[in-house]
């Protein structure tokens, strides 16, 4: 159960650049890359976020939380995100792929989201350099019309859940703790080659 109902909640109850701040990068691009769940909050989020949009030229956003503990709290679920800055930004995209984070000890993504051609697409990537892709569950499954994710011109956007495992092993030293996350000489190639399979899926498509 999140602390806060929203985001609207969240920022009045927070404190920005003490619990949490927000990175966004606007390229002109109809296609959007998003970590709303970024920093401490689901870790290695915000990394791979970052390399999509910047491999791809594609817009940015990603609400980091820097909480030294209890990041966990600044949590509110995509159905709820009305973050006036997401929402702006996310307004105006074709086209839409939000990193998320979950539970799990086996390398797996679980894939959701409204945008079935990408959805197609990202999947059939993701298979073919090796990755354990799933269809995600009914909690999981980004189907819903006012998550976040589907808040785009066209109604729809993709959702993906990496496991805490998988999560871990886009680092050299198989930990997502902040030390590790912030020195990209220990971001691994699996980092590399997850973004770069993302990538190829938008282009094959856009």
């Amino acid at each position: 159960m999140d602390k806060y109902k929203s985001m609207q909640e969240l920022e009045s109850k927070t404190t920005r650049n003490k619990d949490w701040t927000i990175h966004t990068q606007n390229r002109d691009s109809k296609i959007i890359i998003l970590a709303i769940h970024g920093g401490g909050i689901e870790p290695a989020t915000t990394e791979l976020a970052s390399i999509i949009a910047k491999k791809g030229n594609y817009n940015y956003f990603s609400f980091d939380g820097i909480k030294t503990k209890g990041n966990n709290e600044l949590h509110v679920t995509s159905t709820k995100y009305d973050n006036k800055i997401a929402l702006s930004m996310i307004n105006t995209s074709d086209k839409a792929i939000a990193i998320h984070g979950c539970l799990g000890e086996e390398r797996i993504v679980y894939i959701g989201g409204k945008d079935l051609q990408l959805k197609s697409t990202i999947t059939q990537e993701l298979k073919e350099i090796g990755v354990n892709v799933q269809e995600a569950s009914r909690q999981m499954a980004g189907l819903k019309d006012d998550n976040i994710v589907n808040q785009t011109t066209t109604n729809a956007g993709v959702q993906l859940e990496l496991t805490s495992t998988l999560r871990r092993s886009l680092f050299k030293n198989n930990q997502f703790n902040y030390k590790s996350r912030r020195n990209p000489s220990n971001w691994d190639d699996t980092m590399y080659k997850l973004a770069n399979a993302i990538k190829e899926a938008i282009d094959k498509i856009t």
